[in-house]
């Protein structure tokens, strides 16, 4: 009979070393998330998924609305004057 020492034995992998425990087989019951606005008691709650915040529609585009440029422009008035002066012409908007 070969007697072994108790250290030559290739050592275990770590995971090996516990047993393994085994779960019932009885279903499990999934809880449910529910949905909650931010800063509110059930925010805090398990199983909680907040709400984001709405959006503000600061990126949102939005129609022009026309200028005294624009009419000016259109109609083919170039909205400019000259200024006569001693030093010379300056361009005087309208």
């Amino acid at each position: 009979m070969v007697v072994e020492k108790a250290g030559s034995s290739p050592p275990k992998p770590v995971g090996d070393r516990c047993p393994q425990q085994h779960k019932p087989l009885l279903p499990v019951k999934k809880s449910k998330q529910q949905v909650s606005d931010g800063f509110t008691v059930k925010a805090m709650m398990k199983n909680t998924v907040v709400r984001g915040p709405p959006l503000a529609g600061a990126f949102k585009e939005r129609p022009t609305k026309p200028t005294a440029f624009r009419k000016f422009y259109e109609r083919g008035d170039f909205p400019i004057a000259l200024e006569h002066d001693t030093k010379g012409n300056k361009i005087a908007w309208k």
